[in-house]
């Protein structure tokens, strides 16, 4: 009798640390957000992609894949926001200006896009510490 109730609790426990571990939010993002879909298409809409690829290579641009980890997000908000300003100011943006020799254009993005267009970066990202992971 004993045994049958030990197995019993013992499901019962491993249920709930599965469905306790199951609840607990993801650190990156898993899913295709309404905002990383915006920043999706502004990429491509904006033509980003004319000089980035995101895990392709570099073209006339860096690629642009484990930016969001390379970058800060403010530095990547001001510099996606305002290119053509930060070269005279920004060490860094000075230094992608001297290896690529073309500026990167201003596409007058609002603050709400500059966090959409992250945002898409982010989820790029996280899907390659995903396959990384297995």
């Amino acid at each position: 009798m004993k045994s049958i109730f030990v197995k019993n609790s013992v499901k019962c426990i491993s249920i709930t640390l599965i469905l306790f571990v199951l609840s607990i939010p993801n650190s990156g993002i898993s899913e295709e957000s309404g905002e990383v879909a915006k920043g999706k298409e502004l990429f491509q809409s904006k033509g980003c992609v004319a000089c980035h690829t995101i895990g392709g290579g570099k073209l006339s641009g860096p690629d642009l894949q484990g930016v969001t980890g390379r970058r800060e997000e403010e530095w990547l908000k001001k510099w996606i926001k305002s290119p053509d300003t930060m070269v005279f100011s920004d060490p860094i943006a000075k230094e992608l200006l001297a290896e690529y020799m073309i500026p990167m254009p201003n596409q007058g993005l609002s603050d709400e896009e500059v966090v959409e267009v992250i945002s898409y970066l982010k989820f790029e990202d996280s899907k390659k510490e995903e396959k990384e992971e297995k």
